[in-house]
C-alpha cells in the first residue's frame, strides 16, 4: 500500500500543493482528489487511497480553490456551475506536470462544500503512430479542410485522438492553428516548426464559451481551429460557419456511430430551421472519427474506429434526398467503404484483441457468425494449438496485422491510456493502439 504523504498528518498544507501533486504523480496516481471535510485520495491502478492522514477543512477548501482557478471560484460554485479549468507544476527547468481539473459543488455534512478532482495528464502528446491510427485516416486529416469530428462516449480517448492530429498538423507546418479546450489539456511546445504557429486558450478563462472563441478567431485568419468540443447549438453553428469561411476545423462530440453523429448535430436546431442547417453540415463536413475502447483479452485496451470521409458524390447525394433518409443512406456508405464499427470489432477479435463479451456488445449481429476465442495464457498469449484450432475470417482488414510495440512500463503513455503499472510490460494497442483521453 503506498505511504501518506508525511506533511499533510496534521493539516493539510496548501502553500505545499504543487509538492503534493508531484509526489502523488510519481506514486502512480492517475486522479487525486479533495473533498471538504475528508482526507485528500488518489486513484492507484484503480483503487482509489487515502493520501494523507489529515481532512481539508473549508478554509483548506477555499486556499486551494483560489490556487487553481482563481478568487472568483467560490463563488461560481455557490451559484449552482462547476468549474473545469487546468493547472501546472515545474518539476524542474524542462519539465512541467500538467493537471486537468473539475471543481464542484457538493453537500458535505455542515452545510456547502466543494469537491475538486484533478486528472494526471502526460508530458508529452502521442502520435498517430503511437495510436495506431488507420492509414485513411490520417490521410483525410492531414488535408486540412472542412469539418472534421472525433467522437465517442467520455472517456473514449476523443481528446488524445484530438491532440495527436493537431500534432500533426503542426509538424506538416499547417501555418496559424488555434485551439479553445475546457481546459487546455496539451500543451504542444517545440512541435511546430517554423511554418506553424499554435495559439491555445481556454474556456471560460479566455472567452466565456467556445463560440466566443471561435468568433474571434475569424479576425485573425488562421488555417485550422481546434474547438474541444461542439457541446451545444452555438458552439455547432460556429464551427460551421468557420469551416464555411475556409478554415479547417477539428472538434469533439459525445455520439458513437458516424450517422448518429449527424442526427445529433442537426437535433441542436428546432425542426424548421434544419433542413437548411443540414444542408450547410453537409456541404463543410469532411470526416467523422467515432471511437470505442475496449479491454483487452493480452492487457491493456483496444480502440475501434467507425469513419467515413464526406466526399464531394456522396454529399451530392444526400443532399439530393430528403433529411429523414440520411442516417440510413451514411450507414450504408460506411458499410460500403469498409469502415463500420462492425468490421473494426470483427478484425480486432479475429486478432485476439478483443474479447467475445466486448464483440457481443459492439457488433452483435457479427459475433453470432464466428466462433468463440480462445483465452490467452497468464503471459498474454494464445497457444499455437489453440490459434491452429480457431478459424480467421477471409478478407478481414488488418486481422493479420502485426501491432506496434509496447510502451516503456510506467511511460507516460502507459498513464495516459489507463494501463495500471505492473512488474510485467502490458500492451497498449488500438485496433492496433490505445489512444485514452486523458481528458473527456
Amino acid at each position: 500500500m503506498t505511504a501518506l504523504w508525511g506533511p499533510g498528518e496534521h493539516a493539510f498544507p496548501g502553500q505545499r500543493l504543487e509538492e503534493f501533486l508531484l509526489w502523488a504523480a510519481a506514486e502512480g496516481a492517475s486522479d487525486i482528489a479533495f473533498q471538504t471535510g475528508e482526507p485528500a485520495l488518489m486513484d492507484v491502478d484503480g483503487k482509489l487511497l487515502r493520501a494523507t492522514s489529515a481532512a481539508l477543512d473549508s478554509t483548506a477548501m477555499q486556499f486551494l480553490i483560489e490556487r487553481m482557478f482563481n478568487a472568483s471560484g467560490d463563488g461560481i460554485l455557490r451559484s449552482g456551475r462547476a468549474i473545469d479549468c487546468s493547472f501546472a507544476v515545474r518539476e524542474d527547468r524542462r519539465r512541467t506536470r500538467r493537471f486537468r481539473v473539475n471543481i464542484s459543488p457538493v453537500q458535505v455534512d455542515h452545510g456547502f462544500g466543494a469537491n475538486i478532482v484533478l486528472r494526471v495528464l502526460p508530458d508529452a502528446v502521442p502520435g498517430f503512430e503511437e495510436l495506431g491510427t488507420e492509414p485513411e485516416i490520417v490521410e483525410a486529416w492531414e488535408l486540412c479542410r472542412g469539418l472534421t469530428l472525433v467522437t465517442g462516449v467520455p472517456g473514449s480517448g476523443k481528446s488524445t485522438l484530438l491532440a495527436a492530429g493537431t500534432r500533426r498538423l503542426l509538424e506538416n507546418g499547417a501555418g496559424r492553428i488555434q485551439s479553445f479546450e475546457a481546459p487546455i489539456e496539451y500543451v504542444f511546445d517545440g512541435i511546430a516548426d517554423g511554418d506553424a504557429l499554435m495559439s491555445s486558450a481556454e474556456i471560460p478563462r479566455h472567452f466565456l464559451t467556445f463560440a466566443d472563441g471561435l468568433r474571434s478567431s475569424l479576425r485573425r485568419r488562421p488555417s485550422a481551429v481546434i474547438v474541444g468540443e461542439a457541446r451545444d447549438r452555438e458552439t455547432v453553428e460556429a464551427v460551421v460557419r468557420a469551416a464555411d469561411y475556409g478554415i479547417a476545423v477539428y472538434s469533439t462530440a459525445h455520439t458513437t456511430g458516424v450517422a448518429a453523429t449527424v442526427r445529433r448535430m442537426l437535433a441542436e436546431f428546432p425542426a424548421e430551421e434544419r433542413e437548411e442547417r443540414g444542408a450547410a453540415l453537409i456541404d463543410v463536413l469532411h470526416m467523422v472519427v467515432s471511437q470505442v475502447l475496449a479491454p483487452n483479452p493480452q492487457g491493456g485496451l483496444t480502440a475501434l474506429r467507425e469513419w467515413l470521409v464526406f466526399d464531394r458524390d456522396f454529399k451530392r447525394e444526400l443532399l439530393g434526398m430528403p433529411q429523414s433518409a440520411w442516417p440510413a443512406a451514411i450507414s450504408e456508405e460506411v458499410e460500403r467503404v469498409g469502415s463500420s464499427m462492425a468490421s473494426a470489432a470483427e478484425a480486432a477479435y479475429c486478432a485476439w484483441k478483443l474479447r467475445h463479451m466486448d464483440l457481443l456488445r459492439v457488433a452483435p449481429a457479427v459475433a453470432g457468425k464466428l466462433p468463440k476465442a480462445p483465452r490467452p495464457n497468464r503471459a498474454g498469449n494464445v497457444p499455437e494449438r489453440e490459434r491452429a484450432g480457431m478459424s480467421r475470417p477471409k478478407g478481414l482488414a488488418g486481422s493479420n496485422a502485426s501491432p506496434p510495440a509496447a510502451p516503456e512500463p510506467g511511460s507516460d503513455l502507459e498513464i495516459l491510456i489507463g494501463i495500471p503499472r505492473k512488474e510485467e510490460s502490458t500492451r497498449e494497442e488500438g485496433r492496433h493502439g490505445d489512444p485514452r483521453d486523458a481528458g473527456d
